[in-house]
């Protein structure tokens, strides 16, 4: 059953839905737009689109591209939408509270007085918790691309290069080789700045014997991936080596742990013990992994204070990491789809220390 059709079946008869982010009217319509409303009801969707994606949407339908239950409609929404409960025919209506501003839920308050406003919670994300084979096969194909664009990018790594340069070129790869976008804002930071987990790329020289880490994905019909590699540019001392070694242990401990069934906070203790027991516990400040799909983060999450159980389908990643403060820092990012007996990585890309 499509997920749209969940939802509506779980209204009452005089009970609707109304869907304004842009992420869950995509998951739940198949239109990606950056404007729209989707209004649900217990029989039927109808989605409410201005001219400038109207007709591709009139288009994906024709073609059988979008569920069986939606309608498309060129209308103003909050014109009809009036008209329909001047007519009575709904008492309650779900909002996205967790995607709203307070401002907005009282302008929907105000414009509908006869409406019985409630919260829809977390049931569009719920729904996204366990993906598709289609939603799966999205990203790992995002993946692949995001890969093939390191590879592609590492033999111009070198000293004397800059962090943006290196960014660039990975974000030109995955465009020219059919990438939507980026995934996100590409992380790409040298030498003491490999420190900073979210640290932005600047004109700032690589140097010789200095790590460099480099988080990025690309979209790929609407999908993300994200990996993460740190490479040493030139000789890693005794100690980078050990940090390193203890990163990589700790992300395969991660992996290892990740199956259907698990709490989500189980997968990041067995990562963060091994980085607790090399003595760098107080450098691992970030949570193990999150989902991924049609954002960057989503649920589930392998967190340590996620207590939810991780189903089968769940796509995640695995990313633990040791940031020594004005030194540097080490992190390793793979994707795994959760199955019943462990978990399928997406990443094919190596993970021994690669001295460039």
């Amino acid at each position: 059953m499509e997920p749209i059709q969940k939802l509506c079946e779980s209204l009452g008869a005089e009970e609707c839905a109304v869907i304004c982010s842009n992420v869950s009217r995509r998951f739940l319509s198949g239109v990606p737009s950056s404007a729209g409303t989707l209004l649900l009801t217990c029989e039927s969707g109808t989605l409410y689109l201005d001219s400038r994606y109207y007709e591709m949407a009139c288009i994906k339908k024709e073609r059988g591209l979008l569920p069986a239950l939606l309608a498309v409609e060129p209308a103003v929404f909050s014109e009809a939408f009036a008209a329909l409960c001047q007519s009575g025919k709904y008492k309650r209506a779900y909002l996205e509270d967790q995607r709203m501003t307070y401002a907005e839920w009282h302008a929907f308050e105000k414009k509908y007085p006869t409406l019985e406003l409630c919260p829809l919670e977390n049931r569009v994300d719920a729904l996204r918790l366990v993906k598709s084979a289609d939603e799966i096969r999205r990203i790992r194909a995002a993946q692949a691309l995001a890969e093939e664009a390191l590879t592609a990018t590492l033999p111009k790594i070198e000293a004397g290069r800059t962090e943006l340069f290196v960014a660039a070129e990975l974000e030109h790869y995955m465009k020219l080789h059919g990438a939507e976008d980026a995934s996100f804002g590409t992380i790409c930071v040298g030498g003491k700045k490999s420190s900073l987990p979210h640290g932005r790329p600047e004109d700032i020289v690589l140097e010789k014997n200095s790590f460099l880490t480099i988080d990025f994905g690309c979209k790929l019909e609407g999908y993300c991936s994200d990996m993460t590699r740190t490479f040493c540019i030139g000789r890693a001392d005794e100690e980078m080596r050990r940090v390193y070694d203890t990163v990589l242990t700790a992300q395969r401990a991660g992996l290892a742990a990740a199956r259907a069934g698990v709490k989500g906070c189980e997968v990041d203790h067995a990562a963060r013990r091994v980085i607790e027991q090399a003595g760098y516990g107080e450098y691992f400040g970030h949570s193990t992994g999150h989902g991924i799909g049609l954002e960057v983060h989503e649920a589930p999450s392998f967190s340590p204070r996620y207590e939810g159980i991780i189903p089968a389908g769940a796509v995640l990643s695995v990313e633990p990491g040791i940031y020594l403060p004005g030194r540097f820092g080490v992190r390793i990012e793979d994707l795994v789809v959760i199955t019943e007996d462990g978990g399928e990585n997406l990443n094919r890309f190596p993970k021994d220390l690669m001295e460039l």
